[in-house]
């Protein structure tokens, strides 16, 4: 698995992610759309579940559900303890699985190592998870708070992103199985297992 991420320092940018990945996906049968933290999305789910087959509503519903989500993330940021003003409002992290290992993979396999990875990653912040089936590989993309939901940043270290990732291939090997989507995380860009 390759993990990738980008900071992002705007409300603008961080509204164009969460549209980017929640809008315009086949987010029924074989992805899915997880939240953790984010106060009144159950019920922006079951309303889009509702909806299907009334494309105006169901836009309206999606629409009340991203700005649901920017304005909490938009809140949480401003309880940061120490105030930055071009500090980071988020992280669009991708995780992505190998063409070959994508058809092996199911939907209960990829809502765990979206919940291991939130775990890992920053447990006591708001998280956005999207399964994309948009390409010929699987990939999840996560929005995660720059800050945790007591106003501590979080942010982590070239190193500590390297352990994380370190982590993740640890768990992808014991419970995922899979062959073709091993990298090797180490400082050494080049050498592959």
């Amino acid at each position: 698995m390759i993990i990738k991420s980008k900071s992002i320092k705007s409300k603008t940018n961080l509204s164009n992610v969460l549209r980017y990945i929640l809008v315009g996906h086949d987010l029924t049968d074989s992805g899915f759309v997880l939240s953790r933290a984010i106060r009144g999305d159950r019920k922006y789910h079951k309303e889009l579940e509702q909806s299907k087959g009334d494309t105006m509503l169901e836009t309206a519903v999606l629409e009340a559900r991203i700005d649901n989500m920017l304005t909490q993330f938009e809140t949480n940021n401003d309880k940061r303890l120490i105030p930055h003003k071009n500090g980071n409002r988020a992280y669009h992290e991708i995780i992505s699985f190998h063409a070959n290992d994508s058809k092996n993979l199911s939907r209960d396999a990829m809502l765990n190592v979206a919940r291991t990875y939130a775990k890992e990653r920053s447990p006591n912040s708001l998280i956005v998870f999207s399964l994309h089936r948009n390409k010929t590989h699987l990939h999840i993309h996560a929005i995660v708070s720059a800050v945790e939901l007591g106003g501590k940043v979080k942010r982590l270290t070239r190193a500590e992103f390297r352990q994380l990732k370190q982590k993740m291939e640890r768990y992808q090997d014991t419970h995922l199985k899979l062959e073709h989507s091993k990298v090797n995380h180490s400082k050494k860009k080049n050498h592959r297992f």
